[in-house]
């Protein structure tokens, strides 16, 4: 049995050894494929290129966990290298772009970590992945580097015979199936970047190479060696190369001309060009529409922000956390330290979007024009600092004042119209979103009143994590919206005979809730810095972000509260009478005094689908950010849906 065994072994090693191997440069479209020549074909270096400088262009900051909490800390030595200068004479960024660069082409990066006497981080110097070869100690599996630098490198080496401890070699790998090194994108594809070199290459001299007019010459009976010989010089000095082709030709001797297509295989290469271009797109986990194959449709969203999100998730992100996790090591093993990228700045949202939310924090109270005007980068305006208040604002859960509720249309009519509820026929729903706005509001307190107890000294960004807020909040928003969207929406639908599915209005709900959180975490932090004053004890800013934040929990979580339940109830009222067949809709004025472009619009009627036209704006409901901050600001407007 020992020796059957030994023999079945044999057997499986040689069914491993006769695998095709993992490395190597030939392929099967006999191109010698290796990272300098994958450079010149279009599609690796866009893909290369977008992934290395949209990594490089992030800011990073390095961080220290405490509790559920997450601390800035730029004090450790290497914080600065991270983040600003990895060495004297190259800028982080660059470094970044570097090391992307490396990994995306080769599957291994090399940084060496240039340290004091006392053994803290002073320097990092990128090495090429050609100039490493790693090595592992015998008697105790350590792993070292053996660095060999080439003429045009140097880095700061102290060790004897270039023989690097890992400590100080930061080793950035992309994925591998075992081993010390990672595997090069291109080594691992280089069929498919072998095949589109070759089309590439091909295509190239078809041009350079085509001698015909688009047709064959042919004579009758057989030339002589002389009149071969002539014919043949004629027609190359005529129609040879890309600038002579299909030119006027003259034939003589009973020769005739017959038209000619490409063949088959000469007609497909163009196809097989843009083939590879896709793989090579997939192997980086780059959209394809991202570096120009914008024939096929994308299926990563419908808008320039979903697409961006999705490219930072599934592209950029696994190669940044990659970066993260080796750069760790900087922090001697300290597993409350870390650093991090900052993708937000990819994932800011469309003009459209922007503007929308700003709409609707300018409506309800929470942001000034001149804060919106900051967030462009705009200057301020005089008188721009004035807050708006809705006309029709009671606190949660109260009813509205005597006069509107003694106004004619009030009740929802029957039959084969309906009207929109108003906000304050809601109150159970305010009471929900102003308990939940509040909560978080007081909860994100808490976290900046600890934070200052650590760091008296730090900033309105230091304090507040926008990213996990903003995420937070549109969590608590797009909950309570599909809720309070499901009940006004179907009661709207059955109103009218008909039914209403949420599932159609997800997708709007999330982008309301990520826009409304986006700009209150925002307002936030610019209340903040204004209510920090580093020339005060901090006892002094403590009590005053105090303050700040008791304000937040009560007056501004009731404007926000009544706010979001307006616009989802018009929202969703609207959609439910879509859903349930409705054909028209009526602008219905539902105050004693309307501003004169509503009391122009009442009665006005269009089609569902359409939009009414309210002075110089146009807009699908009351409140609808379309119609701008003057239009929709203390608006008590209705709408009639008619079957």
């Amino acid at each position: 049995m020992p020796l059957i065994r030994r023999v079945l072994r044999r057997e499986e090693r040689g069914r491993r050894k006769s695998l095709p191997p993992l490395t190597g440069t030939r392929t099967a479209a006999d191109v010698t494929v290796t990272p300098e020549r994958a450079l010149q074909l279009a599609a690796v270096y866009s893909c290369v290129r977008l992934l290395a400088e949209t990594g490089s262009m992030l800011p990073t900051g390095t961080f220290r966990r405490e509790g559920n909490s997450r601390v800035p800390f730029e004090d450790h030595p290497a914080a600065r290298l991270l983040s600003f200068q990895a060495n004297p004479q190259l800028p982080s960024g660059e470094l970044w772009a570097q090391v992307l660069g490396w990994m995306l082409l080769r599957g291994n990066a090399a940084v060496y970590v240039e340290r004091s006497n006392g053994g803290m981080p002073v320097g990092l110097w990128p090495i090429a992945w050609t100039s490493v070869e790693p090595r592992r100690v015998k008697e105790t599996g350590e792993l070292v580097y053996k660095v060999t630098l080439e003429d045009d490198e140097w880095a700061p080496i102290r060790e004897a015979e270039g023989l690097v401890r890992a400590e100080n070699l930061l080793h950035f790998r992309s994925f591998g199936i075992g081993g010390v090194e990672g595997l090069s994108p291109i080594g691992m594809a280089r069929q498919s970047v072998g095949t589109g070199y070759a089309a590439t290459a091909y295509i190239g001299g078809f041009f350079a190479r085509d001698a015909s007019p688009g047709g064959m010459v042919s004579v009758p009976g057989k030339l002589t060696d002389t009149q071969w010989e002539r014919l043949n010089r004629q027609w190359l000095d005529l129609h040879e190369g890309f600038d002579n082709s299909h030119r006027l030709g003259v034939l003589e001797g009973g020769a005739t001309w017959q038209k000619t297509t490409l063949s088959p295989a000469d007609a497909q290469f163009l196809e097989v060009y843009k083939m590879t271009r896709a793989e090579i797109a997939g192997i980086f986990g780059v959209p394809p529409h991202m570096v120009g194959d914008v024939e096929r449709s994308t299926s990563w969203g419908s808008g320039i922000e979903q697409q961006s999100l999705g490219y930072v998730i599934y592209s950029l992100m696994p190669w940044l956390t990659r970066m993260e996790r080796t750069a760790r090591q900087l922090f001697g093993g300290d597993p409350a330290l870390y650093m991090k990228f900052n993708p937000d700045a990819l994932l800011r949202g469309d003009t459209a979007q922007r503007f929308a939310g700003y709409a609707q924090a300018r409506q309800w109270g929470w942001m000034s024009v001149n804060e919106i005007r900051a967030k462009e980068d705009e200057a301020p305006i005089e008188g721009g600092d004035d807050y708006l208040q809705p006309l029709n604002m009671v606190p949660a859960g109260s009813a509205a004042p005597v006069e509107q509720r003694a106004l004619p249309g009030r009740q929802a009519r029957t039959g084969d119209s309906v009207e929109t509820p108003a906000a304050e026929d809601l109150p159970s729903w305010i009471t929900r979103h102003y308990e939940a706005i509040s909560a978080f509001f007081a909860e994100q307190g808490e976290q900046v009143l600890s934070l200052l107890g650590v760091r008296p000294d730090a900033t309105a960004e230091d304090l507040i994590d926008l990213s996990a807020d903003n995420e937070t909040l549109t969590e608590i928003l797009l909950q309570l919206a599909r809720g309070l969207a499901a009940e006004v929406g179907s009661a709207t639908a059955a109103s009218l005979g008909g039914a209403f599915v949420l599932e159609e209005t997800s997708a709007a709900l999330a982008a309301s809730a990520a826009a409304t959180a986006a700009n209150v975490n925002a307002t936030t932090v610019e209340q903040l810095r204004s209510s920090i004053n580093l020339g005060h004890a901090p006892a002094e800013v403590q009590e005053s972000v105090r303050k700040m934040f008791d304000g937040m929990t009560e007056s501004r979580a009731r404007v926000l509260a009544q706010a979001r339940v307006s616009t989802t109830t018009n929202f969703a009222s609207h959609e439910g009478a879509k859903h349930a067949g409705a054909r028209t809709k009526t602008w219905r004025v539902w105050d004693a005094n309307p501003r004169p472009t509503h009391a122009r619009a009442d009665g006005q009627t269009v089609d569902i689908r359409d939009e009414f036209r309210i002075g110089s704006r146009s807009g699908r409901w009351p409140h609808d950010h379309r119609l701008g901050v003057d239009e929709i600001a203390g608006c008590t407007c209705r709408l009639q849906f008619n079957l």
